[in-house]
C-alpha cells in the first residue's frame, strides 16, 4: 500500500519546447527566468511543512535547462513523457504520494499562492475531486486534484488531448465527479485580465509590471498586479 504524505504536492508542469512561444519558461521576468520567478513565488509564499513544490518536465534533451533551473532553486524535479502530462503527474505521485495535488503551469508566473491555499482547503473540506476558481484574471488560479481522481484517470482510456490537458476529461464529464467551482470576490474578480504568457506580447505586458530595483518582485500580490495592469492601460 502506498503511504500518502501529509503535504500537498504543488506540481509545476514545464517544457522548453512550447508550441506557442519556444523557450518561454526561460524568458526573463524582472531579470530572472520566468520559471525561477514562479518557483520562488511558490516556495516563499507556501509554508514548506504543508506544501511541496515539484517541477515536472520532460526527458527530452532540450529540457535539460529546465531541469537545471529547478535544481538550482533546490526543488524536486521529475522528468517524463513530453505529451503525456498525466503520466508525469502519476510518476510524481508514485515517488511522492500526496492526498491533494495542485497543477501549476510554468507560463503562469503570477499564480496566486493565497488563492492556491484557499482552493486546497476547499478541496479538503469538501472531499472534492477537482476544484477551480473561475473568475480571476486568466493565469492566476490553480487546478486542485485529489490523488484518487488522478490515479483513476490514469486507468481510463483517455484521448491523447485528455492526457496532455489533465483537467479536460473532468470538465467534459463534470457529473461523474465531485467538482467544485468557486468565484473570487471584490477587486481580484477580474476575468477580463490576462496574466498568462502565451505570446511575446504577453511576456512584454507582464514584464512591464515590474521596476528595475524591486526586491523580491515574485512576491507581488494579485491586487497589486491588477492595479499596475490597470494603470498601464490608461
Amino acid at each position: 500500500m502506498i503511504k500518502i504524505i501529509n503535504k500537498t504536492n504543488v506540481i509545476i508542469q514545464c517544457r522548453y519546447n512550447s508550441k506557442r512561444l519556444l523557450g518561454k519558461a526561460i524568458y526573463p521576468l524582472s531579470g530572472i527566468p520566468m520559471l525561477v520567478f514562479l518557483i520562488r513565488r511558490l516556495k516563499e509564499c507556501l509554508p514548506e511543512n504543508y506544501y511541496q513544490v515539484i517541477l515536472a518536465t520532460t526527458n527530452n534533451p532540450y529540457d535539460d535547462i529546465v531541469h537545471e533551473w529547478g535544481k538550482s532553486e533546490h526543488i524536486l524535479v521529475i522528468r517524463g513523457d513530453e505529451n503525456d502530462v498525466l503520466k508525469r503527474y502519476i510518476q510524481t505521485l508514485q515517488k511522492f504520494p500526496a492526498e491533494t495535488v495542485v497543477r501549476v503551469t510554468a507560463d503562469n508566473p503570477l499564480t496566486c499562492p493565497e488563492i492556491l491555499k484557499w482552493l486546497v482547503e476547499e478541496s479538503k473540506t469538501n472531499n472534492a475531486d477537482y476544484v477551480f476558481c473561475k473568475n480571476l484574471p486568466y493565469g492566476v488560479a490553480s487546478d486542485i486534484f485529489s490523488y484518487n481522481l488522478l490515479t483513476s484517470l490514469d486507468k481510463k482510456v483517455l484521448l491523447t488531448e485528455e492526457r496532455e490537458h489533465i483537467n479536460l476529461h473532468v470538465l467534459n464529464n463534470i457529473n461523474q465527479y465531485n467538482v467544485i467551482f468557486r468565484n473570487a470576490t471584490g477587486y481580484i474578480a477580474r476575468p477580463d485580465l490576462n496574466m498568462t504568457v502565451d505570446t511575446k506580447n504577453d511576456w512584454n505586458h507582464i514584464n512591464k509590471l515590474f521596476g528595475k530595483d524591486e526586491k523580491k518582485p515574485w512576491k507581488i500580490t494579485i491586487s497589486e498586479a491588477i492595479k499596475r495592469m490597470d494603470n498601464a492601460s490608461i
